[in-house]
């Protein structure tokens, strides 16, 4: 069974293991097209995209139980004086 995304990596060979870096995610338009959203840009230029892994999905353990609140929500602190 296909997603209707998948994720975009770059690879960066290392002497002792190639490091895989998730850079985006690219979505499957109805006509089997995909849209590339990319956070980053390879410096390699090479893009693979791949099904997601299950392995990775995000679980309910690493899913806060309480919004982190918005930076208008935050209380501001006052400047102290140096007087």
């Amino acid at each position: 069974m296909t997603t209707p995304f998948k994720v975009v990596y770059t690879v960066q060979e290392r002497p002792k293991r190639n490091l895989w870096l998730r850079v985006g995610t690219a979505f499957v338009n109805r006509d089997g097209s995909l849209t590339v959203r990319l956070d980053a840009l390879p410096l390699s230029g090479t893009l693979i995209i791949r099904d997601p892994d299950p392995k990775e999905s995000v679980s309910q353990e690493s899913v806060p139980l309480t919004p982190v609140p918005h930076v208008s929500e935050l209380p501001r602190e006052r400047a102290l004086s140096s007087a």
